[in-house]
């Protein structure tokens, strides 16, 4: 990425996380980042265009997170094969520590709902999402893989929903449910 890749990123982070997406338009991120709204025009096209260009980034970050884990666990044991699918989880939760990239990924699932024209980018999130739990369950020696995806994918979404936007569940419920649901689902 560019300088001004990483500034135009930064700035859609930055106001999806106080204003939220209606309100992160092509000149609030221009005027955020100092780059000129005829190239965000001309780069992005329109506001979902550059709300999906951040995703897209962010997705990219999260792939070479999951490669970062490697292919799979480093040995059969029970407790490489749970580390292995926890670093997975926590990678697609896109690092709880950094709230915005987590807002911004929950802000436009919700949105895509909402907003006509972001269905099918949503969907493309949502069966890269599916593409890597399925590998990782498989990789895992889970069985089952098809029900356990889905039921991972449910868990996933939710967690990501409830770190973005707490409404009750207290610090560190999110790891403690996490290692619950991988320790039931390999033994």
């Amino acid at each position: 990425m560019t300088d001004e890749q990483h500034a135009v990123l930064d700035a859609v982070l930055d106001l999806v996380t106080s204003r939220g997406v209606a309100a992160t338009t092509l000149r609030r991120v221009a005027d955020h980042c100092g780059v000129d709204g005829k190239t965000l025009r001309r780069r992005y096209g329109d506001q979902y265009g550059l709300l999906m260009s951040a995703a897209k980034e962010l997705e990219l970050d999260r792939d070479r997170r999951l490669a970062a884990i490697g292919d799979g666990p480093r040995s059969d044991s029970v407790t490489d094969r749970r580390d292995y699918l926890e670093a997975t989880v926590r990678t697609l939760l896109l690092d709880p520590a950094d709230r915005r990239r987590l807002l911004l990924r929950t802000e436009i699932v919700a949105n895509a709902r909402l907003v006509n024209g972001m269905t099918a980018e949503t969907e493309w999130m949502g069966t890269s999402t599916r593409t890597v739990v399925t590998a990782a369950l498989t990789r895992a020696a889970v069985p089952e893989v098809e029900l356990e995806t889905e039921r991972l994918v449910a868990l996933i979404s939710g967690l990501a929903f409830e770190l973005a936007y707490p409404h009750g569940a207290g610090a560190g419920t999110a790891d403690r449910v996490v290692r619950h649901h991988i320790a039931a689902l390999v033994r």
